[in-house]
């Protein structure tokens, strides 16, 4: 099983802002099982079309101690590309590549290398929710959710990605009556799960008088 990005449990503060975090569940990297972590993430996304990393080649990797040495991130990819020429049929090398530039906050190169191992192995559950998670942070919510509905089209129980598709809708489109649809799904699906809770706050909380305006 791959990286399996998901977008949970947001919560709305009372001095008026949304936190989310994200939680990475297992990512094989270099035949390895990543263990599952949560992060702390803010709920504001760049804007479509903004550098998700600074310019260069040569960056230290999200989560590594301070002080480590760079990773030179075009020599990653040129690897990368050297082994997918090799195997042109082979969706890990770049399905890694791309977890790896998720992880350094690359959102649009990860999207790009996304895109080719799911050319090869398009009914890769993990790998169409984690793009619309990229699009996701590059506010392109639309994007993420067709990648989500993907995801479900393929694996209807998918839990993460109906978790997803509640935030999405909720900070991403501002479409309640979507986030209420996908939460109701979620809920059908584990109604014990521990993220509905506080989802359903934050979607009965922009229904009330003085919250969220939703678009037209």
């Amino acid at each position: 099983m791959k990286k399996e990005t998901v977008i949970t449990a947001v919560i709305f503060l009372a001095v008026g802002f949304l936190a989310g975090y994200i939680t990475d569940a297992q990512m094989n990297w270099n035949g390895r099982q990543k263990a599952a972590a949560a992060a702390a993430m803010p709920s504001e996304m760049p804007p479509a079309g903004a550098p998700a990393a600074p310019p260069g080649g040569a960056m230290t990797p999200q989560g590594l101690p301070e002080g480590h040495p760079p990773i030179d991130i075009a020599a990653v990819i040129k690897e990368t590309e050297t082994m997918v020429a090799q195997n042109p049929k082979d969706s890990e090398p770049p399905l890694k590549l791309a977890n790896f530039l998720y992880d350094q906050k690359r959102y649009s190169q990860a999207i790009e290398w996304y895109q080719r191992a799911l050319a090869i192995d398009p009914k890769n559950v993990n790998a169409h929710t984690d793009l619309g998670t990229a699009f996701f942070y590059l506010g392109k919510p639309q994007d993420a959710l067709r990648e989500y509905n993907k995801s479900l089209e393929l694996d209807p129980k998918h839990e993460s990605t109906m978790l997803n598709a509640i935030v999405v809708n909720l900070e991403g489109t501002h479409d309640l009556a979507a986030a209420q649809k996908a939460w109701d799904r979620l809920h059908n699906q584990n109604p014990n799960h521990p993220a509905l809770a506080g989802l359903k706050e934050q979607i009965d909380a922009a229904r009330a008088p003085g919250g969220a305006a939703m678009p037209q």
